[in-house]
């Protein structure tokens, strides 16, 4: 059998890793013993794509990333976008695209799946605040006050992590297991050196420099997307989620966890802003992904179910994959669990219950759908995306 290649494309405020902390966490390992248990070779890669540049951009990593497997040796290429990274995805297999790049690609026979996980294919009302004037300066103002921070040569950094560390245990009125900030100081204040150091200076000033990536992710923005790319003939798979709704119960259950403490008040800001209804732009789902949703749930999602980021509704293109309760990091590992072969903190703090054992059936199932869908011919599940943005405009009209 030939070769699979699987590549992974991370999101917002992406990257393939910086020092020790990785974007996909332990996903590779998962889908590389689901590949092995079915006998089948495959070669996982990452792209590193710029954290929020543009879509048009950001696409062209994406689809450079593709034209090099291409290039390299036969066999199929399956396509795995988390959060932006699936918009990326979109567009970089575009036949239709015009992208900022030399890279050639005709092979799209190749490219026999796409599977989105929560990517807001119809945008989030997230993306709407953060594009306007004071959202925009938020952004870019604590993006550059950390690179500088970074970037202070006369600053013993390390020192005052190590210090903050020390501090943050104390706090603690009774040691528990390791948490997000253990992961944090564990990863950078053991590893500051100066090669570290600028290298996370350079994410937060690219971070800061480039944020043409916001309004294209509001809903307005998507609805453009959506009306301008054909899509080749391929298998569209989802994974969506819904995270659990903030509360000060959810915020007490963190006394003892300083991190989540701090955090999770920003986990409620957005999760109330990802919750505002904009029907207009983001339908409900249709045919299929209805009776899969109510398998998964027992009910369909509200319009104002969300995963911290995205809201659930907007996450559906193509076949139903995957429907967890879970926040739009957990996803992709970082749901604090400390037992795995690659522990990860729980950077999005949402009390959803998220277990390694829903992680794994997560990837289980993307697995399997990738398997199945090798040779399947994608028109029906293409057609699913097409079929809820005409509902929506014939709706609204």
């Amino acid at each position: 059998m030939p070769q699979h290649h699987v590549l992974l494309i991370p999101g917002f405020f992406g990257f393939g890793s910086l020092g020790e902390l990785a974007y996909f966490a332990g996903v590779r390992a998962l889908l590389e013993e689901h590949f092995q248990k079915a006998g089948v070779q495959v070669q996982i890669s990452e792209v590193a794509t710029l954290p929020t540049a543009s879509i048009r951009v950001r696409a062209a990593h994406v689809r450079e990333a593709v034209a090099k497997i291409a290039a390299e040796g036969d066999g199929p290429i399956h396509l795995i976008g988390h959060s932006t990274g699936g918009l990326d995805a979109r567009l970089a297999i575009a036949p239709t695209a015009s992208l900022p790049t030399l890279a050639k690609f005709e092979a799209y026979d190749r490219v026999r799946t796409l599977i989105t996980v929560c990517c807001s294919h119809f945008g989030s009302p997230v993306a709407t605040f953060f594009s306007s004037s004071l959202g925009r300066r938020l952004l870019r103002v604590g993006a550059r006050y950390l690179a500088w921070a970074l970037e202070r040569r006369g600053i013993p950094l390390a020192f005052f992590l190590r210090l903050a560390h020390g501090l943050l245990w104390l706090w603690r009125p009774f040691r528990r297991a390791p948490n997000t900030f253990d992961e944090l100081f564990a990863k950078l204040a053991q590893d500051l050196s100066p090669e570290r150091r600028r290298e996370l200076a350079q994410f937060f000033r690219s971070v800061s420099s480039d944020e043409a990536l916001v309004f294209q992710l509001t809903p307005a923005g998507c609805d453009l997307l959506n009306a301008c790319t054909a899509e080749p003939a391929l298998r569209y798979g989802s994974v969506v989620a819904r995270s659990a709704r903030p509360s000060w119960r959810g915020f007490l259950r963190y006394f003892g966890d300083p991190y989540a403490q701090l955090v999770y008040p920003l986990y409620a800001f957005l999760y109330r802003l990802a919750a505002r209804h904009e029907a207009r732009w983001i339908p409900e789902a249709v045919g299929a992904q209805r009776a899969r949703l109510i398998e998964y749930w027992g009910e369909l999602p509200s319009a104002r179910d969300n995963d911290g980021i995205s809201p659930t509704n907007s996450q559906l293109w193509g076949e139903l994959v995957h429907a967890a309760n879970a926040d739009h990091l957990d996803v992709v590992g970082h749901f604090g669990d400390t037992t795995g072969d690659v522990p990860a903190g729980d950077w999005l703090p949402s009390r959803s219950g998220f277990t390694l054992a829903d992680f794994q059936r997560l990837w289980s199932d993307v697995a399997a759908f990738i398997l199945g869908a090798a040779h399947a011919d994608g028109a029906e599940t293409t057609q699913v995306g097409a079929a809820r943005t005409e509902q929506d405009l014939n709706d609204h009209e």
